[in-house]
């Protein structure tokens, strides 16, 4: 990805995208799961910057913990979960469609 196609932040562009998909297309759901990558991103984000920051032995080891955390919320819940994208948005495959 280009450093110009994120030129609002990601925070600013998670937050567009899910205004979109709330107002614009009625899709809570998605909108609320763009909500949450947004959450984890800022959180990550900060745990790294305060793992580049820290001053002490201390402060990097909480730092750490801190971003090993965060970077956990990250992994998918359930790994067996396969999604596909359709239209743009990820979606349960279901073999049982026709």
């Amino acid at each position: 990805m280009s450093r110009g196609a994120l030129t609002i932040g990601v925070d600013a562009a998670l937050e567009n995208c899910a205004f979109y998909l709330l107002e614009e297309q009625g899709l809570t759901q998605a909108a609320t799961q763009i909500a949450a990558v947004q959450k984890a991103v800022t959180e990550l984000r900060s745990a790294a910057h305060a793992s580049l920051t820290a001053r002490d032995l201390a402060d990097q080891m909480a730092a750490d913990a801190r971003l090993r955390a965060a970077l956990a919320a990250c992994e998918p819940t359930d790994p067996h979960n396969e999604r596909e994208a359709v239209e743009g948005l990820c979606v349960e495959e279901n073999d049982h469609e026709q």
